[in-house]
């Protein structure tokens, strides 16, 4: 019986240089699909981040659309307010008013013919004389 010895692989320059070739190959590739996957990350972070900021501007819009219309609200009602007062001003101002309180309420009178002095021009001027 004899053994015989198995042959071992013969490896020649070429086969170790085109698995050499083959794992730097991989390894490219293994690193390109890393980076691929940290870009497709941080761009669904900016996307969310971004997400975030324009619900965050659309809330303050939001806010300060109420917040406007609460001062219109409020400007209308002053307005009004400015008008009422300057009707009631010129009521209390009206001449028919004021001369029933001096007749009622203050005791004027008119006065009397004898009390009346009309001025003339020729009176001012000769009394400075």
């Amino acid at each position: 019986m004899s053994v015989t010895a198995k042959a071992l692989p013969v490896h020649s320059y070429y086969d170790l240089q085109s698995t050499r070739k083959k794992a730097f190959a991989r390894k490219q590739d293994q690193a390109r699909l890393a980076a691929s996957k940290l870009r497709m990350l941080g761009m669904a972070v900016l996307v969310a981040i971004l997400a975030v900021v324009l619900v965050s501007l659309s809330a303050a819009v939001v806010q300060l659309n109420y917040r406007l219309e609460a001062r219109t609200g409020e400007l209308r009602a002053l307005q009004d307010a400015g008008q009422h007062l300057k009707l009631e001003s010129a009521s209390l101002r009206s001449p028919e008013r004021l001369e029933k309180i001096a007749l009622e309420e203050i005791g004027l009178q008119y006065p009397a013919q004898a009390q009346v002095v009309i001025l003339t021009a020729e009176r001012i001027t000769g009394a400075g004389n």
